[in-house]
């Protein structure tokens, strides 16, 4: 179900002008979502880019919300789950407000029982939008929402939405539920910061991004390529790697397939003899932990 900004409910959209981008009840993801829930299973879901759901004893967390079936008219590569069919989630994590991260046609779509953790400076973005609570948190700043304890952490990238909006910064977050803690890196290029978490904190699984490295010369300062991401994931000494940011939109779209991240990926990993230790979860595909 759709609501307006105030919280009231609207009239279901159903995307008929790009219908072939938008996947519906009948959409194996979300057969295989519904599925997981109902049998009470942990699960990682990649709903495309940096769209994760993440449901781990009993709890549910979404990042980077973003499942439109455009940006300004730069077409996404994969079909997205349509907003309203994703579950209701106890918080969602945003990490930065970058039109392909924060994605409000996205969250005017999304359940609004869920409390909504973003970097600072960005609640003026989302206006008037109604959540559960929308709370802004400072880099090393920890806060404990719905049995879930969240800390934001600084990472290497451009910080701003749009000229109405320089100043919003950018985040990654830990997430810990129970036993188990997940690092989101959300959007970032390599740096140092990786290696003080590695000795700072226990991380079971990192989600970190491969793809929108191309081209290099522009974009290596904001984004990591696969190997950059491997060396990341060894700096945070995780348990685990999952690929995000990969396979779905692109400013530039034939970068999507050019870049061929999975690929390189897939081949240092190999190359590392650490294939066991890397969870790829392909675009609309789900992985289940238990």
């Amino acid at each position: 179900m759709i609501w307006n900004i105030t919280g009231r409910k609207q009239k279901v959209r159903d995307y008929r002008l790009h219908k072939e981008y938008m996947l519906d009840e009948n959409s194996e993801i979300y057969q295989k979502i519904t599925a997981a829930i109902k049998e009470n299973r942990d699960f990682i879901a990649n709903l495309g880019h940096s769209t994760f759901l993440i449901s781990y004893k009993g709890k549910k967390v979404l990042t980077d919300p973003f499942l439109s079936p455009h940006i300004f008219g730069i077409k996404r590569q994969k079909p997205a789950l349509r907003p309203d069919l994703v579950p209701q989630v106890d918080l969602i994590v945003i990490s930065h407000a970058h039109y392909d991260h924060l994605d409000m046609r996205t969250l005017r779509r999304l359940d609004r029982e869920s409390v909504v953790i973003i970097p600072e400076n960005t609640k003026p973005v989302l206006g008037r939008i109604h959540f559960k609570e929308i709370l802004e948190l400072k880099h090393f700043e920890t806060t404990q929402k719905e049995g879930i304890k969240i800390t934001s952490l600084p990472v290497k990238h451009n910080k701003g939405r749009s000229i109405l909006f320089p100043n919003t910064e950018v985040a990654s977050y830990l997430i810990t539920i129970e036993d188990k803690t997940f690092y989101f890196g959300g959007d970032t290029a390599y740096f140092d910061g990786f290696k003080e978490y590695g000795k700072k904190f226990k991380i079971d699984i990192a989600l970190l991004p491969i793809g929108g490295y191309e081209p290099t010369l522009i974009l290596h300062k904001v984004h990591m390529n696969p190997y950059e991401a491997v060396n990341a994931f060894l700096d945070l000494k995780a348990d685990y790697i999952v690929p995000i940011h990969y396979g779905t939109f692109h400013t530039i779209p034939k970068f999507v397939q050019v870049e061929a991240p999975l690929k390189h990926f897939k081949e240092e990993i190999n190359r590392r003899n650490m294939s066991d230790r890397a969870i790829i979860i392909e675009p609309n595909n789900i992985f289940v932990l238990t």
